[in-house]
């Protein structure tokens, strides 16, 4: 019994850590991809959005298996939330 509840908590350990593992390599595109089109007001914004948008996410895909759990149905699919996106902004060339 004890060793089902350990290897639970390594399993849940190592989501975590991979979700933070894919959200850096997630982060590090997004610098190198939209570096030169965003100010850093832009950028900072939208890095703030879309850890909120992964945070909330996570929520509501916990709160789906508990409820799915508890009332002894499959999980349905959770949409991610989407708060804000910023509008591309053209280069002119002068």
């Amino acid at each position: 019994m004890i060793e089902a509840i350990f290897s639970i908590c390594i399993a849940i350990g190592e989501a975590i850590l991979s979700l933070i593992a894919g959200l850096v390599e997630i982060l590090s595109g997004f610098f190198v991809a939209a570096g030169e089109t965003l100010s850093i007001l832009d950028l900072m914004l939208v890095l703030v959005v879309a850890s909120a948008e992964l945070i909330a996410w996570f929520f509501l895909w916990v709160v789906e298996l508990v409820l799915s759990l508890v009332k002894w149905r499959k999980p349905r699919k959770v949409a991610k939330p989407i708060y804000w996106r910023p509008s591309t902004k053209l280069k002119s060339k002068k």
